[in-house]
């Protein structure tokens, strides 16, 4: 499915032999130009104009008001016709994905790094504390992406069409300078979540072998900068497969270490320390961030009525899994928590888990940039061939650099998450939400609720952020 940007209009292109397997592309890839070649290489189809949805028929039965673009002919088929049906909602193209399809791409956008850093933010909140936190903070970034999706619902109701990414919603409301800023803050969101990879990298091997920190982070380069070349995601699946797995079993064998520890020998835990409280929520919103992911998850859905009632129920059994992850490490290591977890570890398998973990999150640093490549040339350089091979280098070299300068992935993740994650996951959605909805469409709860979020994120920011990096400026 390639959605033409360089129109007036947008047209869709359904082929037999090609659909699901077009689709697999990355979800926020840029899409390149429609011509009639792709659709002769790709299997026969017919070009149809997405209208607003004409209702007929029975509910869940409706179909698209279609008509032919202008250089086709009405009636005209490229091939063998196929209807277009809105099985999975009011609006849009229907995608593919089941329930535990979706359900498995949720857990896996969402649990990533932050996961290893919640043990060390509960000893420092305490582990009462640190729950009730997470799941505050878990509640609030839940109903910002549960509003993402009722404004992209409200805006194809309009008639909007190609709302396929956050910057897309950006664009549609604020303009060409809302959809800048929303893909500015995915880049440095994107580039933070990599950064912290090489961070725990670093942290792990030098444990391990006491390698010299800057020939570990700068010792990435050379194959990440090869990996990031990469232009469809397709290539990249294996390392992915290979990077879950590993991410995985990293995890579960954390959890046995956790036990094993307690088992031997634990101290008195700390149930409530308010000192602490901005750290734990600061890495309780990097590590539940994911609102880029929404509308492309929600768009692969095979009916996308379904999506916030899937969204709500796996949002919260993964701030479960998390708060479980952050008390048993907290229980088995005490005071001496570290952040990452991996670095308490030890016995003969400590070593094999810390590289299991190394290896799934240095095969996820290109995935994690997959997405914003292309939004960073172009919004950086205004002309040349695409991929710039130097360009995609230099961001490597950047982000390197960065985690070799800051080496303490505690505060990191407190730093993205209060700064650029308080934007993406709590102010936006809300100021679309309300941009979007007349305050006649609005009852009194949602636009306070509206306006909370906005004001919360705001103040939570900048404190947050003061503090996160002020304790960088710290000499631990």
């Amino acid at each position: 499915q390639r959605i033409n940007h360089t129109r007036t209009q947008h047209y869709f292109c359904v082929c037999q032999k090609s659909q699901n397997k077009m689709f697999n592309q990355f979800f926020n890839n840029k899409s390149s130009s429609f011509s009639s070649d792709d659709s002769n290489k790709s299997g026969t189809g017919r070009v149809v104009e997405l209208n607003p949805l004409v209702v007929v028929g029975k509910p869940g039965e409706e179909y698209y008001n279609t008509t032919s673009p202008p250089h086709v002919n009405a009636g005209e088929d490229i091939g063998t016709t196929q209807a277009t049906t809105a099985h999975h909602g009011e609006f849009g193209v229907p995608g593919t994905a089941t329930q535990i399809q979706v359900a498995v791409n949720i857990f896996i956008s969402f649990v990533g790094s932050g996961l290893l850093g919640m043990p060390f933010a509960f000893s420092m909140s305490g582990w009462v504390l640190g729950t009730i936190t997470l799941g505050f903070m878990s509640m609030l970034n839940l109903y910002a992406m549960l509003l993402l999706v009722e404004t992209r619902k409200k805006l194809e109701s309009k008639g909007h069409t190609g709302i396929n990414g956050y910057g897309d919603v950006g664009r549609i409301i604020s303009g060409r300078r809302g959809e800048n800023f929303v893909n500015l803050c995915l880049v440095i969101s994107q580039i933070g979540f990599a950064t912290a990879y090489i961070i725990f990298i670093a942290a792990n091997l030098h444990e391990i072998a006491g390698i010299n920190r800057a020939f570990i982070c700068y010792g990435c380069v050379p194959i990440l900068s090869l990996l990031v070349q990469i232009q469809e995601m397709k290539h990249l699946s294996p390392f992915s497969l290979l990077a879950d797995v590993s991410n995985l079993a990293g995890i579960g064998a954390v959890f046995f270490q956790d036990w094993a520890s307690f088992q031997i020998s634990h101290e008195t835990v700390t149930p409530f320390n308010f000192r602490h409280i901005l750290y734990v929520a600061s890495v309780s919103l990097y590590a539940l961030e994911g609102v880029g992911m929404v509308i492309p998850l929600e768009s692969s859905c095979a009916d996308r009525k379904w999506f916030p009632s899937l969204l709500t129920k796996t949002i919260m059994g993964i701030t479960s899994l998390m708060a479980i992850f952050g008390c048993c490490g907290y229980f088995a290591f005490g005071s001496l928590t570290m952040a990452p977890i991996t670095l308490n570890l030890q016995g003969d398998w400590a070593a094999v888990v810390q590289l299991a973990l190394c290896l799934g999150l240095y095969l996820t640093f290109p995935i994690m940039l997959f997405p914003v490549n292309e939004v960073m040339e172009d919004s950086v350089l205004s002309a040349g061939p695409r991929p710039n091979r130097l360009f995609r280098t230099i961001v490597v070299i950047f982000s390197a650099t960065i985690a070799f300068a800051i080496p303490d992935f505690g505060k990191f993740l407190s730093l993205v998450g209060a700064s650029i994650c308080s934007i993406l996951g709590l102010i936006l959605p809300s100021y679309f939400h309300m941009q979007t909805f007349e305050k006649s469409e609005l009852k009194m709860w949602q636009v306070l609720l509206d306006w909370f979020l906005i004001l919360f994120g705001i103040i939570f920011g900048i404190i947050g952020t003061y503090d996160s990096f002020i304790s960088l400026l710290e000499d631990n």
